[in-house]
């Protein structure tokens, strides 16, 4: 009975064409647009190394104090480093007006009477340059000031820039590198495993005899309410782990998104998300008569939920955390996003296994509202 009842249910899920697009191919769609939207938000901000030009002079050749202050940010002593700021070349006056003009450079350094920065334009790469020989001279000028005035206490402030004592050690509180843009995906995540919620409302109110005339006609078979809200259910959660997974690898594997190395603890929050989320439809689905303000209840409460789990900006998340710890810790979306966070940033399990455990209990919740429900409901006539 249990096998015939949970495939026929399944059927009629996989029939429904809306319950397949929201729960499914919206998910998808959207998590498509959030990758061209901000896949390449992250690698906007790497620092792109910036070529300038020097021109040829005494101050610059190998030796001197300007070309052991340059070549220690850049590659002008032919040895390359990844924290070089600069990407140097050596020329004449003449070549050096000629890159720029080009846009080969974003500025060249000349040394006439004094040393001079020329640029074409303002700019990112413009104010760095600028930055860097403003601190050159501010320090040049520092130092020759103090030889001077007091040509001893030179020697006591480089000892004390060696022997400077650190009070800080900065360490890293995960293996994981840091990615905004993955908040994004978790609320998406976190959405798509409250969607069920809707379908959810749907198989509720074929167990309620006064919701239409196929529900009253499977309130007559001759089976227990309970076991046919049991054989629904499971059809429902099996459906909604199913297309959650597929989201998940859609955006793991299609869309190359990092979601971290603890693969078995992501998907079992997305299982238990799910489950959340079909038990949060079911206990919307036993509130009065209308379908259409059932549905709208679930689907506005799943957004809202997704809202504060950071789904339309990450600083809500982070707002409603500081500021609202309670509200944070009853909205669902929340918990699933601060479980998958959690398991990201984070080596140890002690924040995630909170979320879990307080999601389970909403579940257990939720579940118990519509057993009690159902279980008080009666019909004169059917």
């Amino acid at each position: 009975m249990f096998l015939h009842a949970f495939t026929y249910n399944l059927k009629t899920i996989l029939r429904s064409k809306e319950s397949v697009f929201w729960s499914l191919l919206f998910p998808i769609l959207l998590s498509t647009m959030f990758y061209f939207a901000f896949g390449n938000l992250t690698d906007s901000g790497n620092f792109q190394i910036i070529d300038i030009a020097v021109v040829e002079s005494d101050e610059v050749q190998k030796g001197s104090q300007f070309y052991t202050v340059l070549s220690s940010v850049s590659d002008i002593d032919g040895q390359n480093s990844p924290d070089d700021l600069f990407h140097v070349v050596s020329v004449s006056p003449e070549e050096a007006d000629e890159l720029l003009k080009t846009g080969q450079i974003s500025g060249y350094i000349t040394f006439e009477e004094a040393i001079q920065l020329v640029v074409s334009g303002t700019g990112y790469d413009q104010s760095i340059i600028k930055a860097f020989l403003d601190e050159y001279q501010q320090i040049t000028s520092t130092v020759n000031e103090i030889i001077k005035e007091n040509p001893a206490s030179i020697f006591k402030t480089v000892m004390s820039a060696i022997s400077r004592t650190d009070y800080f050690n900065r360490t890293s509180i995960s293996t994981s590198g840091m990615d905004i843009i993955v908040n994004f995906f978790y609320a998406l995540l976190a959405m798509t495993c409250l969607m069920g919620s809707t379908t959810s409302v749907f198989e509720i109110n074929k167990l309620q005899a006064n919701q239409s005339a196929l529900a009253a006609r499977i309130n007559v078979a001759p089976i227990q309410k309970f076991k046919l809200f049991l054989y629904n259910i499971s059809a429902i959660i099996l459906f909604q782990i199913v297309v959650v997974l597929i989201v998940l690898a859609y955006v793991m594997f299609v869309l190359g998104i990092d979601f971290g190395t603890k693969s078995a603890f992501i998907v079992l929050t997305c299982i238990i998300g799910s489950i959340a989320g079909v038990f949060f439809g079911t206990a919307i689905g036993t509130i009065g008569k209308s379908e259409g303000l059932k549905v709208a209840l679930t689907v506005g409460g799943t957004l809202f939920s997704s809202f504060l789990g950071g789904l339309m900006a990450t600083g809500v998340k982070y707002y409603v955390q500081e500021n609202m710890p309670l509200v944070s810790y009853l909205s669902p979306a929340n918990l699933i996003t601060d479980a998958f966070y959690s398991l990201y940033y984070y080596d140890d399990y002690s924040r995630f296994s909170i979320n879990i455990i307080v999601l389970g209990l909403i579940s257990a919740l939720f579940c118990a509202i519509t057993c009690l429900v159902l279980r008080r409901k009666n019909y004169a006539s059917l």
